[in-house]
């Protein structure tokens, strides 16, 4: 008992060093083939099913290849289209709110400074501290939208190895799975399969729940906003839903601070419609988010909020992609034997 206790420790210890320098360092280097990779097992029922129409399977992964790049550049052109046309009605209607916007920014101001001055010095120069923090976002926000723009070069080149790579695995996908499965011991082959099977599942499956939630999230966002009469509702929830996918950022960057707009230019109604809002989405989509995510990856939803937790704490805002799929990778480690425990090797 203790042997399989310390071998169990052993190989778990030695399976969490390798996803953390797997993670940290090669996904980021090889982030191309990593995503092709991916992309591919998403792409690989579409693929078998033309196949089966009597199409090759070269011509096959490219017809899905181009399917998936062309319904991409759709959602990009429409969502391009139409927040184009939102964000020029309202650049055309700013003349009439700047006057309220700077009295409201003046109030904000002057409140603050007045409470300040009325706190203890501890409290006071944290409530400093966090402004500086606030004020240090902002300004990367507006200086980030030149690195922004340096980085269409990069983020192209990425689009474009992306997609080369899914092609080539797609195609070839037989082949490798020969040479891969030539590295492995015939009495291991089994093992080697399921491991494919599940964490590369696993991987689609959190693929498809971060779009649901991503979806959801949207769709509850522009709902709420169109009934409670907000102007630019497709464009705002659009971008509340990508927000939605940075954690250290998220939503609360546009609802707190037009939260307190509305509260001090006199709309206390709009602000608590907002504010419920806020909070109804925020709510709903960290019950969705545990319960898609272990449902998709096959996890409990307790195992899933751990992860999630770990996986933030150790790899920062990245680990909520990263924290499931380490889960998923060591659950399927269990399974096949490589982490030994009690009941089978």
């Amino acid at each position: 008992m203790k042997l399989v206790t310390r071998r169990t420790i052993f190989h778990s210890a030695l399976l969490m060093v390798c996803l953390w320098v797997f993670f940290k360092f090669l996904v980021p280097a090889l982030l191309p083939l990593v995503l092709g990779v991916i992309l591919a097992f998403v792409l690989e029922p579409l693929v078998r099913y033309l196949s089966g129409l009597g199409i090759g399977r070269g011509a096959s992964s490219l017809i899905a290849v181009l399917l998936i790049l062309s319904l991409l550049f759709f959602v990009l052109s429409f969502s391009v289209t139409r927040i184009g046309i939102e964000l020029g009605d309202l650049y055309a209607e700013l003349p009439k709110h700047r006057d309220e916007f700077n009295r409201v920014v003046a109030q904000i101001v002057r409140v603050a400074g007045d409470i300040s001055q009325q706190l203890p010095e501890p409290i006071a120069r944290a409530l400093q501290d966090q402004w500086n923090r606030l004020a240090d976002l902002l300004a990367a926000l507006v200086t980030g939208a030149g690195g922004l723009v340096k980085g269409v070069p990069r983020f192209s080149a990425l689009t474009v190895f992306t997609f080369f790579s899914a092609y080539f695995v797609l195609r070839d996908r037989e082949s490798i799975e020969a040479f891969l499965g030539s590295l492995v011991p015939s009495e291991s082959k089994n093992s080697f399969q399921r491991m494919e099977t599940d964490i590369l599942g696993g991987v689609a499956g959190f693929i498809r729940a971060q779009l649901a939630l991503v979806l959801l999230t949207m769709m509850v966002n522009v709902i709420g906003l169109t009934l409670m009469g907000i102007n630019y509702a497709v464009a705002v929830g659009l971008l509340l839903a990508v927000l939605d996918l940075l954690p250290v950022v998220g939503p609360g960057l546009v609802y707190v601070p037009w939260i307190l707009y509305h509260v001090l230019s006199g709309s206390p109604g709009i602000a608590v419609g907002l504010g419920i809002l806020y909070g109804g989405v925020s709510i709903l989509r960290q019950i969705a988010q545990t319960h898609l995510v272990g449902r998709e990856m096959g996890l409990h939803p307790l195992v899933t909020l751990t992860s999630l937790y770990i996986g933030f704490r150790i790899f920062g805002p990245m680990g909520l992609v990263y924290g499931p799929l380490s889960a998923i990778i060591i659950k399927t480690m269990w399974l096949v034997g490589f982490i030994p425990h009690e009941g089978g090797d």
